[in-house]
């Protein structure tokens, strides 16, 4: 069980160095496709900043679940190639890689049958699942993402309710081999005390082995920065175990 008691902590005295992540993980840039940047303009500026936190590669995530894509799943590598030319265009020269942020349901394996899963680096596989209740059978959907070649990561595991009572999902979860992605706003307060709490507990728990900004827009990347001083970040960091620079 996690103790949702909250120590106080002091705020650092200079802000903490992210140059030594050199990739964010997790991220909503490709403008139209989801609920993240809308338009290239904003893409641009938001990697302007992502840049001169001293990123040298986002791995951009854009939602990915059932008939998300009319289209085809094609349209994400084609938009890609825009905004990599806008980038260019406009002196930005982090490096963007496309990922996607899978949602755990009963349409991922026929995802995964028609090519339609997004993986990064070494086959890793960002999903999420659903915010507010637990998905049934998820273990078998995980067994076979990872019979398929996949190294699993699972996003913001610090949001999901149903998992704020008791250690043993998360427990499950690391038996698995399953990374865990933190966002940085969950440290900043941004979803709330709860999840703030958690992310706090399994940081000091040792973890998290990713943290990605879930950056959809500017109040992310504000809320990122509101971060920088954070102690919980520090240790974080300082614990070595962040992979972030290995992908």
């Amino acid at each position: 069980m996690f103790n949702f008691f909250k120590a106080k902590s002091k705020e650092l005295n200079k802000d903490i160095d992210l140059s030594v992540l050199q990739t964010d993980i997790h991220s909503h840039l490709i403008p139209g496709v989801d609920d993240g940047s809308q338009s290239l303009e904003e893409s641009i500026s938001l990697l302007k900043q992502f840049e001169e936190l001293g990123y040298k590669k986002v791995i951009t995530t854009p939602h990915i679940y059932y008939n998300s894509f009319e289209e085809g799943i094609n349209v994400l590598y084609e938009k890609l190639e825009e905004l990599k030319l806008s980038a260019k265009a406009s002196g930005v020269n982090i490096d963007i890689v496309l990922g996607g942020e899978h949602l755990l349901d009963d349409d991922i394996s026929k995802r995964v049958q028609k090519n339609e899963a997004i993986s990064f680096g070494d086959n890793y596989l960002l999903f999420e699942f659903p915010m507010r209740t637990e998905p049934m059978g998820f273990e078998a959907w995980l067994f076979n993402l990872q019979l398929a070649g996949y190294n699993l990561i699972i996003a913001h595991p610090e949001r999901y309710a149903y998992l704020f009572d008791s250690r043993k999902l998360y427990t499950q979860l690391k038996d698995r081999g399953i990374l865990f992605q933190m966002n940085f706003a969950s440290l900043a307060g941004y979803y709330g005390k709860d999840t703030q709490t958690i992310a706090e507990n399994l940081i000091k728990e040792n973890m998290i082995d990713l943290i990605g900004s879930d950056c959809h827009g500017q109040r992310h990347i504000d809320a990122l920065r509101k971060t920088l001083r954070n102690p919980f970040l520090k240790e974080l960091i300082d614990s070595g175990k962040l992979i972030n620079n290995k992908l």
